[in-house]
């Protein structure tokens, strides 16, 4: 039975797992911390493929989507998924560009439906606040949100019952590689797992952890911090994902509503670990309390702030690095949207050696300094 190591237990490496566990192979997946405890659970998780400027972009992102649905059907039940569909507006300084980004997403055949915020109000979500009756509201049937963390777990747990996942709750110190290929993982607890091939899905961390073995990412990595705010309701006052002009509202369960902002995002410090001020929580809120009213009178649950890791060309890094035998990467942006097809695509690269057309520009490669 083939052996491979996977780093890192968020929605990525438990889709990459339990897609190998599925084909067959015995799986070390290892993880420090909480699966889908950190970048993972403090996403958004809106699936989407909105704000794609390149048809490249938008069509993976798409697959994306599209994988979701095959995805959940594996499943009896999958409590994760919740299709609500989304909807979306802008001020009126900046409508123009923003009906054009609709329209280039129609063209590629991205399902749109413009409606006026009166028809919205009245036979969808009554609780929003828009600029005016008239405000020009676009309806993306096909979108939805992922509780992320519930589907890592949920993964994980499929997995271990096929017998062919053991997890480790431990750092990786070094991908050790011998005569150019992969061999082991050293970990931090001083555990030595061997392995034929491994996969680093570390996500902020994955640089590091190519590093280990002289394969660092040293060029096209950027970095990008959001703020999210989980607050406690009294009942549900939103049912679709919303992106307004101000603020992205979604519901996160009975009684509880997820809020994030760009505008807020764009405020904050850079680095890794970015502590958000009371001034830019309280930015947020409000924000939030402008789309939906209702929100003014909830409680607020918790606040964090979610850093991803991510080539800059916005083009995951999915597949194998030439000249390390055995040594895959799934690390990229929308990591939410992607995970499910990019663990049943690199599992069969990594079991057959097929690698789908799709990643064909999104070689790890191009990550590292030219030869």
């Amino acid at each position: 039975m083939q052996t491979v190591g996977v780093v890192g237990a968020g929605v990525i490496g438990a889709c990459v797992a339990y897609s190998l566990a599925r084909r067959g192979v015995h799986v070390h997946c290892v993880e420090r911390g909480q699966p889908g405890g950190a970048t993972t659970e403090a996403s958004f998780a809106r699936l989407s493929a909105f704000q794609q400027p390149t048809y490249p972009r938008f069509e993976l992102s798409h697959t994306g989507m599209i994988e979701h649905v095959r995805f959940a059907g594996q499943f009896g039940s999958a409590p994760w998924w919740h299709p609500t569909g989304s909807l979306a507006w802008s001020d009126t300084d900046s409508g123009e560009p923003f009906a054009e980004t609709v329209e280039r997403l129609a063209a590629w055949g991205y399902r749109a439906e413009w409606h006026d915020a009166a028809r919205v109000n009245r036979e969808w979500e009554p609780g929003v606040a828009f600029p005016g009756d008239r405000t020009p509201v676009v309806r993306f049937p096909d979108e939805a949100w992922v509780d992320g963390p519930r589907l890592v777990s949920e993964l994980i747990g499929a997995a271990r019952r096929s017998g062919r996942l053991t997890m480790w709750n431990s750092a990786v110190e070094a991908v050790e590689v011998r005569g150019g290929r992969v061999v082991a993982l050293r970990l931090a607890d001083q555990d030595r797992v061997e392995v034929d091939a491994v996969v680093n899905a570390a996500g902020p961390e994955a640089g590091a952890v190519a590093a280990t073995f002289g394969a660092p990412m040293v060029r096209g990595v950027a970095t990008r911090a959001s703020l999210v705010i989980d607050l406690v309701t009294g009942g549900d006052p939103v049912k679709h994902v919303l992106r307004g002009a101000e603020a992205h509202v979604r519901p996160a369960g009975p009684g509880r509503v997820r809020v994030r902002s760009e505008q807020v995002d764009a405020r904050l410090p850079g680095g890794s670990r970015v502590e958000p001020g009371d001034e830019i929580v309280k930015d947020l809120l409000e924000r939030a309390y402008r789309t939906v009213p209702a929100l003014a009178s909830s409680t607020v649950e918790r606040v964090r702030v979610g850093t991803a890791v991510f080539p800059a060309d916005g083009l995951p890094s999915v597949g194998a690095l030439s000249g390390v035998s055995g040594y895959f990467e799934a690390f990229a942006n929308s990591g939410v949207t992607l995970a499910p097809f990019i663990g049943r695509t690199l599992a069969t690269q990594v079991v057959t050696g097929e690698i789908h057309p799709l990643w064909a520009r999104c070689s790890p490669g191009r990550l590292r300094a030219p030869s």
